[in-house]
């Protein structure tokens, strides 16, 4: 079958194919989940959480986020970027990733300081409205 203008989906199916079980048991999700992210070496090759959700039957990617960050946690060095997940392959990518989250935390940090600003001016008005 020549590929069409839709390389990256023809990829998909052709690699990795859908997996349809209704209630997968946590540990073979992990166990599918590491087996497809260890065929997604590189950015290039990144691919949504949606994507993997989809391919795992389920519904949403809330748990896949959860079972990466386990998979991490064990040692492998899932990163992500705009275009989704994948394994860093050189420390310039690990580098770029973990800069990444450092940004956020800081970026956290920030709105975080700035919520408690606006709720500590907001919540001391209303007690005073109330006082009065």
């Amino acid at each position: 079958m020549p590929e069409t203008g839709h390389s990256h989906y023809w990829r998909l199916k052709k690699e990795e194919p859908f997996i349809s079980r209704g209630s997968m048991p946590d540990r073979d999700i992990k166990t599918e989940l590491r087996r497809i992210l260890e065929r997604r070496e590189g950015r290039d090759r990144a691919i949504t959480g949606m994507e993997l959700a989809r391919m795992l039957g389920q519904r949403d990617d809330r748990g896949i986020r959860q079972v990466i960050r386990e998979l991490i946690a064990e040692g492998l060095p899932v990163a992500s970027c705009g275009a989704g997940y994948f394994l860093a392959t050189s420390y310039a990518e690990a580098r770029e990733y973990a800069d990444s989250l450092k940004g956020r935390l800081i970026e956290d940090a920030l709105r975080r300081r700035d919520f408690r600003r606006a709720a500590d001016c907001h919540l001391r008005l209303a007690t005073q409205r109330r006082l009065i």
